[in-house]
């Protein structure tokens, strides 16, 4: 796998790649933490909502070290987060490229009251930490670099879920587990959505996949990493103190996308590959 550094001259097909998969985390970074401050309205104590504001800080960070190597290599991150602050309801997809979870429309639905909000950290997450962490091995370094500290934060953001979770059981006894119980499903799919679809020889998805898994842009296919999420997430959920969920559908209309012609690619980046 031939890697680069900042500075060092991209081939247009891996710049054209690296572009689209670093704009899509980076938006997707700051859209979530727009979501997760809308959030803080179901904090039922300070600790909570404490905590709960850490957590959307450091959403935020994740999309300034993003924008940052995005600055580094041509694009003009102002306009991607004028674009987000201005237009939070709805943005525009051809001036940002986010994931449809983190588009409010979506995610109003998902979060009624606090115990939704610690299950997407407890459950949810778990994916992210698998998904996000395949990049601090991949073959553009700085980006490597930035994702070893992306990586230790999204533990950290499990982590609050977790504690999350024994709170309300704490405050709220044997129906808080309940309510929560009846929350794994939901969130669970969320998380086994968030890789794709399963690749398959010769599919669109697959044909693109291959592209950046080729560059090590991708280093884990969508099945490799949930199974991973999967054996995770067991013992997060027994941890938890719940109970695991058989035969749950992944939610793939949330998941981060990478099957997208060179002609779409094109018209989403904002400056040349």
């Amino acid at each position: 796998m031939k890697c680069y550094d900042k500075g060092d001259v991209l081939p247009a097909d891996y710049k054209r790649a690296l572009l689209h998969l670093l704009t899509f985390q980076a938006d997707s970074e700051y859209a979530g933490g727009q979501r997760v401050g809308e959030n803080m309205q179901f904090a039922p104590r300070p600790e909570e909502a404490y905590r709960l504001a850490k957590k959307t800080m450091e959403e935020y960070g994740h999309a300034f070290y993003l924008w940052t190597l995005l600055e580094d290599l041509g694009i003009d991150v102002k306009v991607r987060l004028a674009e987000l602050r201005d237009h939070p309801e709805n943005p525009d997809p051809a001036k940002v490229n986010i994931i449809n979870g983190f588009r409010r429309e979506f995610w109003k639905d998902q979060f009624q009251c606090w115990e939704d909000v610690v299950m997407m950290s407890c459950v949810s997450t778990p994916a992210a930490v698998i998904f996000l962490g395949q990049y601090q091995k991949c073959s553009y370094l700085p980006w490597a670099r930035i994702s070893e500290r992306i990586a230790r934060e999204e533990v950290g953001h499990m982590g609050f879920g977790l504690w999350g979770v024994k709170r309300c059981i704490e405050f709220g006894g044997e129906a808080a587990r309940e309510k929560l119980q009846r929350r794994v499903p939901k969130f669970m799919g969320m998380g086994m959505g968030m890789y794709g679809r399963p690749s398959e020889p010769g599919d669109k998805q697959s044909q693109n996949f291959d592209r950046y898994y080729d560059m090590g842009l991708k280093m884990m296919r969508p099945e490799e990493a949930q199974a991973q999420y999967l054996e995770l997430l067991r013992k997060r959920i027994k941890e938890a103190g719940l109970q695991w969920v058989d035969d749950v559908t992944p939610d793939y209309d949330q998941r981060f996308g990478y099957a997208m012609d060179d002609v779409e690619l094109d018209t989403r980046m904002l400056a040349p590959a």
